[in-house]
């Protein structure tokens, strides 16, 4: 891979990484290859999204549970920042509607 040409950066930790055209060009779907470098990523960046979307700190902080979080020192800030608001989110500050089994 490193003699190809960095052309995309992660959403997550804004490492440089190369994109095939394929995936650059997937119209029915959004390749986690387009948003991020890793699968790993992806799924942080799908726990983002669904928070931005839906502000339910109850199920953004499960999401988050499940996933990689090995480098969330080197995340780009915007990103470590929330992260960090939701996981520091203490089950008694969530509402009981919010609360769900696993």
């Amino acid at each position: 891979m490193s003699d190809k040409k960095t052309n995309a950066h992660c959403a997550i930790c804004g490492a440089g990484y190369h994109i095939c055209n394929t995936c650059q060009q997937q119209k029915s779907f959004k390749s986690w290859r387009v948003v991020t470098d890793t699968v790993e990523h992806y799924k942080i960046y799908m726990a983002l999204h669904g928070y931005t979307l839906s502000q339910d700190k109850a199920t953004a902080k499960r999401d988050l549970e499940k996933c990689d979080l090995s480098g969330l020192e080197d995340f780009n800030p915007p990103i470590r920042a929330v992260i960090q608001e939701i996981l520091s989110e203490e089950d008694e500050d969530i509402p009981e509607s919010q609360k769900k089994e696993p």
